[in-house]
């Protein structure tokens, strides 16, 4: 071998539909990313109806909001961020939660569809050892175009 070094090509990682340029493992290891569903579509959801009655989701339901929840769902334990403000114009925000360790309790994150906090919620649960999230929200009109959220998981 010489002592010439040779360009190396560029590492490519597809993480979340983007693409990442000299991704290193280690980082994203430490990074979880979740996304909220802009619309929830008719038949996307079952329930379970009291008796005689028909569970149906007519139109689709578009994403009202989004957030942090500490315990199970059906306890409604919603977190409040420690920091939340406008990052730009045209509505984009971001909020950030920070967790002490250990936390006993499960969180998760919540996208509320359909108004207010949301009349219909799916929850997705994170790393135990999460240390912070930080959403990011994009909103025009009343409804979210986007909400993605990235938890650090300590080493």
């Amino acid at each position: 071998m010489s002592d010439l070094t040779y360009p190396m090509p560029p590492l490519l990682a597809a993480v979340g539909g983007a693409v990442c340029l000299f991704c290193s493992n280690a980082v994203w290891a430490a990074e979880h990313h979740i996304a909220c569903p802009s619309t929830l579509e008719p038949g996307s959801v079952q329930g379970k109806a009291p008796a005689g009655w028909r569970f149906a989701m007519l139109q689709a339901a578009p994403l009202t909001s989004a957030g942090m929840l500490h315990g199970p769902p059906e306890e409604s334990g919603y977190l409040v961020p420690e920091d939340n403000k406008e990052t730009g114009p045209g509505g984009r925000r971001m909020q950030l939660w920070r967790f002490e360790q250990p936390h006993w309790y499960p969180t998760y994150v919540y996208c509320g569809y359909g108004g207010g906090r949301g009349l219909l919620q799916l929850f997705y649960p994170i790393p135990k050892a999460a240390t912070e999230c930080t959403a990011t929200t994009l909103a025009k009109n009343g409804v979210l175009e986007l909400a993605t959220f990235t938890c650090r998981v300590s080493r």
